[in-house]
């Protein structure tokens, strides 16, 4: 039986390194601006119940644990770890567009179509990178041949 072997390798295309960064770098902007000022991202919010607090704190560690994860990926230089870590941002991402459309009883909002676009950029750069993983194999036999 032949096992798939993860290698960390092949390296991640400039496009998609310069976009893991930028992920990077909003992605701490908006932890802190979901720990901090709450209010500069949901123009209106009350933190003032426990549940309030906790939502949204919760979510700002939840920003920062994506964050780690693609500093980890990009500081490798993985395709396939930026490709994982992206595809967990996409569904994360999606199902944020669905509950905001569910609360808006379907009316989309400025959220609702920054996170659709966002999601829709990540989901080609997953579609981009799981390309350059699955073809690795024959473009390193390639070089070694």
């Amino acid at each position: 039986m032949h096992r798939l072997k993860l290698a960390l390798k092949p390296e991640i295309p400039k496009s998609a390194m310069v976009f893991g960064w930028f992920m990077v770098l909003a992605g701490s902007a908006f932890a802190v601006i979901y720990m901090t000022t709450p209010g500069t991202a949901f123009p209106g919010v009350s933190i003032v119940s426990y549940s309030e607090q906790f939502g949204l704190y919760s979510t700002g560690v939840r920003i920062i644990a994506a964050v780690v994860g693609l500093v980890i990926a990009v500081s490798l230089n993985s395709a396939a770890l930026l490709a994982l870590m992206l595809a967990t941002r996409v569904i994360t991402e999606a199902g944020d567009v669905i509950l905001g459309l569910v609360i808006n009883n379907g009316a989309p909002d400025t959220n609702t179509y920054a996170l659709t676009a966002l999601t829709l950029v990540e989901a080609w750069f997953v579609v981009k990178l799981v390309k350059v993983v699955l073809r690795y194999p024959q473009d390193a036999s390639r070089r070694a041949g």
